[in-house]
């Protein structure tokens, strides 16, 4: 049976993992802290449960759900709220409807509807290189619409600038549309045709008890084969296979490292980790605020994005109490804003105090009410979200050209092919489908 070793127990070597269990590879993981996640440590106090990363995720989906069915995760069903998703543009918070009720919606104006609907019918050159989520949508859909499609995708995912992350790289399967079909709309009708009808929908979930539990029910299904508090030194080759030095030696014929690019760098093999370590990221803080329902009115939903031109330092605020079951105590409210990445780098100079104030400030501004948490609580990320700027497609096949000279070496992690849940499971059925 082939040995496989994983440097890293955050959620992406803890999926990898998983998923060669389920195949019946033989696997180790290591890492390095006492306990496993990575950024998923849920901070759970004085009855709030506050998420300092992902707090949901759409299920079914058909690489994760079977990781997590095989570990025994427990995920619940948000509560109908989460369907309410609001945008907050030129000094109004709009709820965004349902298609195709977003015709009448405020968002964006009628000039920029109309050119809008036109994109089925706009044929432009394949763009030549790497193009920015910003260029990309204002060259299908407008300058208008392109500009606030942009902004609340690059916030909204990766606290990123959208004049400097890459399209193909952050969202290639909405490029995907265009290269299939020569328009999104063509392209995602087509696609829906192809789905089977029997296919469920996914619907917004959360991890039962919190992220943090998700990732302690990963590293339990694995048992003695998840081994804590074993930080890596280096990784090396032998001609009876591959070595990880650290608080001792572990031999495999394989081993996947999934920890961030920054960190990985430091343990690869020299003609990987100098490539490797030109992957970028973004410091983040996360401002989480709770209260009596009474002192924080704000509205039933999952959250609000915050559109371009706004004068608001909040990326997006999620209402986490509104649609996660259990993140509040009875009769109270939890609210969550993002704030900083690359697309505000210079609000992280505030102290902890200054970044509280603020997000009071700001969601009292966006939702119309005045709120006055009793409960407050600061998490800075660092080193922080990756960032796909343009070029990180051809950084990825430089990455993979260099890995292809030390067979047997692999990488994951949300550096490199998706930051969410989702992708870091595809990335973990990838490795299961070359590694089994």
């Amino acid at each position: 049976m082939k040995k496989v070793i994983v440097v890293g127990g955050g959620l992406a070597g803890l999926f990898t993992a998983v998923e060669l269990r389920r195949r019946g590879t033989d696997v180790t993981v290591l890492e390095a802290s006492g306990s496993p996640g990575g950024v998923a440590q849920t901070v759970v106090e004085n009855g709030y449960v506050l998420e300092p990363a992902a707090s949901s995720v759409l299920l079914p989906n058909p690489d994760l759900s079977p990781i997590l069915e095989a570990a025994g995760v427990e995920m619940v069903p948000a509560a109908d709220a989460a369907k309410k998703r609001y945008v907050y543009t030129r000094g109004r918070l709009i709820e965004i409807p349902e298609s195709p009720a977003i015709l009448f919606s405020p968002l964006i104006s009628w000039k920029a509807k109309l050119r809008a609907g036109l994109e089925p019918w706009i044929k432009t050159p394949p763009f030549d290189g790497d193009e920015s989520i910003h260029q990309f949508l204002g060259r299908r859909f407008g300058t208008e619409l392109g500009a606030l499609a942009s902004t609340l995708m690059a916030h909204g995912v990766f606290a990123g600038d959208p004049e400097r992350l890459s399209m193909r790289g952050a969202f290639p399967k909405i490029v995907a549309l265009e290269d299939e079909a020569g328009s999104l709309v063509r392209g995602g009708i087509a696609r829906m045709r192809r789905r089977p009808k029997e296919t469920p929908r996914a619907t917004v979930h959360v991890a039962g008890g919190g992220m943090a539990v998700m990732a302690r029910t990963l590293a339990a299904h694995l048992g003695d084969a998840y081994r804590s508090k074993w930080p890596v030194t280096s990784i090396g080759r032998d001609p009876s296979g591959w070595v990880v030095h650290g608080r001792g030696e572990e031999r495999g014929d394989a081993v996947v490292v999934a920890v961030p690019p920054n960190a990985a760098a430091r343990i690869l093999p020299a003609g990987v980790s100098s490539i490797v370590g030109e992957g970028t990221t973004a410091p983040v803080a996360v401002v989480g605020i709770g209260g009596r329902s009474a002192d924080m009115p704000i509205p039933s939903g999952f959250g609000a994005l915050i559109g371009p031109d706004c004068d608001v330092h909040a990326l997006g605020i999620l209402f986490e109490s509104s649609y996660a079951p259990g993140c509040a105590p009875s009769l109270h409210t939890l609210a969550k804003g993002i704030y900083g990445g690359a697309a505000d780098p210079v609000v992280l100079e505030c102290s902890d105090d200054e970044l509280v104030a603020l997000f009071v400030e700001e969601t009292s501004l966006v939702c119309g009410v005045e709120v006055k948490p009793s409960w407050t609580r600061v998490i800075r990320q660092m080193p922080g979200i990756p960032q796909y700027d343009v070029g990180h497609v051809s950084w990825l096949e430089n990455v993979e050209a260099a890995l292809s000279s030390h067979s047997g070496l692999h990488l994951t992690g949300w550096g490199y092919r998706g930051i969410g849940l989702s992708g870091l499971a595809a990335d973990a059925v990838r490795l299961g489908t070359v590694l089994s």
